[in-house]
């Protein structure tokens, strides 16, 4: 899976799914306090008040008595929805970065991962795997709670790209569509499509390997596991892996939390029954 250094500049592009606008507070700044009304105290407050707001409507309106109407409401400002993808520099400079605000990602703790924010766990598979500092921004937008990446190639493309092993999880993504556990396949399968030419750009051949209802800890659960060649490419280019297989697993966890998602994908020289291991070991708490 082409992909950058998680932690640095990026290099290539990561695992996202398009996420939803979201606007930022606007209006006029907050007006400074005077000290006069603390200088006067009690009922000296409220007649300060008084005149000014008698003054005032006296200055604005001199032949007739404020009504509703006569107040003009301070403007107001609202984010359209675009239909075109906006650039990242339209953020304001004053939302803070994401992805160094975000807290460090858990570390393996007996021997497994575990997902803070859905309950899934899965069995860490060891060296060479390791949980990156951050995980770095990238086209399709998704969040994730935990990572694990492992490197295939640095530099397979000339240009600085790596190629790497990930095991990612996380809440399935909003805006994507999803009707409960009948929904399922239709869900893993929109998400292999929004991802396939994404990530997986070099010409490459497709099987799927299982795509089938399970069960994770009791509840219901799909998963989609295929496998992509890349044989034809890896020879003509010098690359350490050929083949690479890839899995999503979608837990339903009821109706009052929103489903959670693993998305897997390992290349050969990493050895792909990682991928069998990791979905064979996932719980739910």
């Amino acid at each position: 899976m082409d992909q950058p250094h998680w932690g640095a500049p990026s290099s290539g592009n990561t695992m996202q799914m398009p996420a939803p606008a979201f606007g930022y507070p606007s209006g006029p700044p907050p007006r400074k306090k005077s000290p006069l009304p603390w200088i006067l105290g009690g009922s000296g407050v409220v007649a300060l008040i008084v005149v000014i707001v008698v003054a005032a409507m006296f200055l604005m309106n001199p032949d007739s008595t404020p009504t509703a109407s006569d107040v003009t409401p301070p403007p107001s400002t609202t984010q359209e929805p675009s239909s075109e993808p906006q650039p990242e520099t339209t953020i304001p400079p004053s939302i803070p970065d994401q992805q160094n605000s975000a807290p460090p990602l858990p570390q393996p703790r007996d021997g497994r991962v575990q997902d803070p924010e859905t309950g899934l766990s899965y069995a860490f598979p060891g060296s060479p795997w390791q949980v990156p500092t951050s995980v770095a921004p990238d086209p399709l937008s998704l969040t994730w709670n935990t990572a694990a990446v492992a490197v295939s190639q640095n530099d397979f493309d000339g240009k600085g790209g790596n190629w790497l092993g990930n095991i990612f999880t996380g809440g399935l993504p909003e805006g994507l569509p999803y009707g409960g556990v009948d929904s399922m396949q239709a869900t893993a399968a929109t998400l292999l499509k929004a991802v396939e030419p994404v990530y997986y750009s070099p010409e490459h051949l497709r099987k799927t390997v299982q795509d089938k209802a399970i069960k994770v800890s009791g509840k219901d659960a799909w998963l989609l596991m295929v496998d992509l060649d890349f044989s034809k490419e890896s020879e003509a280019n010098g690359w350490k892996w050929k083949k690479e297989r890839a899995a999503f697993v979608i837990v339903d966890r009821g109706a009052s939390a929103p489903p959670a998602l693993v998305y897997l994908s390992v290349p050969d020289n990493l050895d792909v029954s990682v991928a069998n291991r990791v979905v064979e070991s996932l719980k739910l708490s």
